[in-house]
C-alpha cells in the first residue's frame, strides 16, 4: 500500500532524538493489546521518563494499528496531501470540520461535506480535541468534527493534530474538554484507539470489518 513517508523533525537536538525513536516505533506490529490497563488508577501504563509524552503517544498509537506521520509545517502537510490523494485514491475527501476548512483553504484541495452519499470508500479528515499518550488514543467530539458522521461513517479516518495537543492521561483529556467548552459541553465525545475490531465473525478477530478500517494521524507543527 502506498501510504506516507516520514519527514524529518526540526533540527533541534531533542527533536532529532525523538525522531530516531519514532522511526523505530514505526516498525509494523502483528497485533495490539493494552498492556497492564488498570481503570482504577490515573496512569495506566508508566511513561518512560527519558522518552516523554510525545514519543509515548507515537509508540502506542502505532501499537494500536494507527499510521503516523509528522510534518514540520502546514505547508509540508498540504504538499504531501496532494500526492496522498492520488496515490491512495482518497477522492472525494470528506470533512465537516471548520478547522479543516481553514487548513485546506487556498490549497486547491476540495472538501466534501456530504456523508450521506453511499460510497465504496468514505475517506474523512477531521481535527481532534487531544491525543492521549498513555493509550495512544485520539479524542474527538461532535464540536471539533462538525458532525458525528465525520468519524462514525468513515472507512478511512484521517486526523489532523499538533504536538501541543498530546496529554498524558484520560483524566487530562476529560479535564481539557470540560475547561474548553464549559456549559457548551459536546453532545458526543469519542475515544478512538486504532481501526475497528470485531470478533462477531466466527469468533475470529477481524480488523476493520465494522467501522473504521484505517486510522491515520498527521501530527503537524503549527505556528503559534
Amino acid at each position: 500500500m502506498k501510504l506516507f513517508s516520514l519527514n524529518g523533525l526540526s533540527e533541534r537536538t531533542n527533536k532529532e532524538q525523538i525522531l530516531a525513536k519514532v522511526r523505530s516505533a514505526l516498525i509494523a506490529k502483528d497485533e495490539n493489546t493494552f498492556r497492564d490497563v488498570n481503570m482504577q488508577v490515573d496512569t495506566w501504563t508508566p511513561f518512560k521518563e527519558e522518552d516523554g509524552a510525545d514519543f509515548t503517544f507515537v509508540e502506542r498509537f502505532r501499537d494500536n494499528g494507527g499510521i503516523f506521520i509528522y510534518f514540520e509545517s502546514k505547508e509540508n502537510f498540504l504538499d504531501a496531501m496532494k500526492q496522498y490523494l492520488v496515490d491512495n485514491q482518497w477522492a472525494p475527501l470528506c470533512s465537516t470540520s471548520k478547522k479543516m476548512e481553514n487548513v485546506f483553504s487556498d490549497s486547491g484541495i476540495e472538501l466534501c461535506g456530504d456523508y450521506g452519499v453511499k460510497r465504496k470508500k468514505t475517506v474523512s479528515i477531521t481535527d481532534c480535541e487531544c491525543l492521549i499518550a498513555q493509550t495512544g488514543s485520539v479524542v474527538l467530539t461532535d464540536h471539533c468534527a462538525g458532525s458525528p458522521a465525520a468519524y462514525s461513517n468513515a472507512d478511512v479516518l484521517l486526523v489532523y493534530a499538533s504536538p501541543s495537543q498530546i496529554v498524558a492521561s484520560m483524566k487530562d483529556a476529560l479535564k481539557l474538554i470540560k475547561e474548553k467548552y464549559g456549559s457548551r459541553k459536546p453532545a458526543e465525545t469519542v475515544i478512538i484507539s486504532g481501526p475497528s475490531r470485531s470478533t462477531e465473525i466466527d469468533n475470529q478477530l477481524v480488523v476493520g470489518a465494522q467501522g473504521i478500517k484505517q486510522l491515520a494521524l498527521f501530527l503537524v507543527e503549527e505556528d503559534d
